[in-house]
């Protein structure tokens, strides 16, 4: 019979021994500092002891750096980091670590600058050593664990999906007159919504065209990035900036539908957020976006690269609003029933728990 972890984790938090977990990354300025961020929350709602290290970013080249300040680490049962750099944090003490996404992926290759191609080349070293020392690897994705075996052959990695708080993240009233005003969006117009990095490997290039090839009864709203590289994407693209958290919610309620023309996804959170504010989503039929959408169930699955086929779909959900609704309440039942911030604490104290 398998162990039942929670009890393990329960009796020890009854014998008043918390578990403590010490994360431990360099800062990415990226979706995986938000995840452990959201990971260490939520934890500590459940009673979990949690401490978080983030190092600089410089560190990402030579992470082994970060062994000169170990001296300054507080007591912790189970370190937990992520590939690229764990094994410059692992010690005597057990070591859970996370794939967030494969950049090794020979797809991305040509959207790769030399410098990128240079650090990758590095990274790929970094996660090769990681691997070997930890004691237990979690992959973010179906699709994440099968790149991990192709790319290093490495086969016993465990999936826990990537889950947003879907308490934050929910439909809510907005006032869209103020949006609209603050954004210059006339009133009439079909607001698609892109969040993140503008970069190639999530697809922001392809979004001139395809909001040139959509006219101008659509007006994409664009968050992060260079206000100047927006500007010369095109007069029905607008951009809001960097937004906190609240703000992002508010975007997600004020559009009507999410666009992402993703070229390779460990496993989106702003693709789960939308969907949790009961978003339809149109996004790229590759790595791990079928695992999440169902192509006319609960979004639209496009041809990675494919201008039409993404303006087509939008534009066929654009003219029906009833889909688009009955889309957004399957999104939502499927974030709380699946992809939520719960499920996934509850299913990483179940790792935690084997090394207590």
């Amino acid at each position: 019979m398998a162990p039942d972890f929670h009890k393990v984790y329960s009796d020890l938090c009854t014998a008043g021994e918390p578990v403590k977990i010490a994360f431990k990354l360099v800062k990415g300025n990226s979706g995986t500092d938000v995840w452990t961020d959201s990971l260490a929350a939520a934890l500590r709602k459940k009673g979990v002891e949690c401490t978080t290290k983030y190092y600089p970013t410089y560190y990402g080249l030579f992470p082994q750096l970060a062994r000169l300040k170990r001296a300054t680490t507080p007591v912790f049962d189970v370190l937990h980091c992520n590939t690229w750099n764990g094994f410059a944090f692992k010690d005597s003490r057990p070591m859970v670590v996370t794939e967030h996404l494969v950049i090794h992926d020979q797809i991305l290759k040509p959207y790769k600058s030399p410098a990128q191609k240079a650090y990758h080349k590095l990274i790929h070293r970094y996660e090769n050593r990681t691997l070997t020392v930890a004691d237990r690897v979690v992959c973010v994705s179906n699709h994440t664990k099968t790149m991990l075996e192709q790319i290093f052959g490495y086969s016993d990695a465990q999936v826990i999906h990537n889950g947003v708080d879907h308490d934050f993240f929910r439909p809510r009233y907005i006032n869209r007159e103020e949006y609209l005003t603050k954004l210059d969006i006339e009133e009439d117009k079909t607001i698609l919504l892109f969040v993140g990095n503008p970069t190639l490997r999530k697809g922001a290039d392809l979004l001139p065209n395809i909001m040139k090839k959509l006219g101008d009864d659509y007006t994409l709203v664009m968050t992060s990035g260079l206000r100047g590289d927006v500007k010369r994407y095109g007069k029905n693209i607008r951009y809001a900036g960097k937004v906190d958290p609240d703000q992002l919610v508010n975007l997600y309620n004020f559009c009507d539908m999410f666009l992402f023309p993703t070229r390779s996804e460990g496993l989106a959170l702003t693709v789960l957020e939308a969907m949790a504010c009961g978003k339809s989503i149109i996004t790229t039929d590759c790595a791990s976006m079928p695992e999440v959408i169902r192509d006319g169930h609960n979004g639209f699955l496009c041809e990675m690269n494919n201008v039409d086929d993404y303006a087509e779909k939008v534009h066929y959900l654009a003219q029906d609003k009833n889909l688009q609704a009955a889309i957004g309440a399957r999104n939502r039942k499927e974030i709380q029933r699946t992809y939520n911030l719960q499920n996934m604490a509850k299913q990483y104290i179940d790792e935690y728990s084997k090394y207590l």
